[in-house]
């Protein structure tokens, strides 16, 4: 985004924090449904719902997703470290 034309809210959406906030969901959401189904255990499910505080390290991400190639495995690796 261009600084002078965002305003603050806006660039807040856009962030790569608020980016990997909604992957997280997601993921942490399709581990409810994957255990609903019996495939993961509930107790895991559960477990990935603690860490909803966790703090994204967007350099690590970065680095990770140079050697994997992939967005998303980039992030899901930085959240299993």
């Amino acid at each position: 985004m261009i600084p002078r034309y965002s305003r603050p809210d806006m660039v807040a959406i856009w962030s790569p924090e608020t980016k990997f906030r909604i992957w997280y969901e997601i993921e942490a959401h399709a581990c409810d449904a994957q255990a609903a189904l019996g495939v993961i255990p509930v107790e895991n499910a559960a477990a990935v719902w603690k860490a909803k505080d966790v703090a994204f390290d967007i350099d690590r991400i970065d680095e990770i997703e140079r050697v994997t190639k992939h967005d998303v495995i980039a992030f899901l690796t930085h959240l299993a470290e």
